[in-house]
């Protein structure tokens, strides 16, 4: 199985000890959430994400694996 993208929001800001678990993953904080986008070598890789979450007492928002073709999507700008 090939690797697939994947945007994964959680409420709030993940703590260091994860941040540095997920370096190959793009992290942006949208407050109140943060989003990381990145792919995930397999259905494993993403349960465990999950589980890694939700061990650390984070509340899961939304996992959404992406079309091959999306790049992740830019941070909004702020408005001026």
């Amino acid at each position: 199985m090939l690797e697939a993208s994947y945007q994964v929001r959680v409420a709030g800001v993940i703590p260091a000890e994860l941040l540095a678990e997920l370096q190959d993953l793009t992290v942006s904080v949208e407050p109140p959430e943060t989003v990381l986008h990145g792919s995930l070598p397999d259905q494993s890789a993403v349960v465990g994400l999950i589980s890694r979450i939700h061990g650390l007492g984070l509340r899961l928002i939304e996992v959404r694996r992406l079309p091959n073709d999306e790049d992740p999507p830019s941070p909004p700008h702020p408005a001026r």
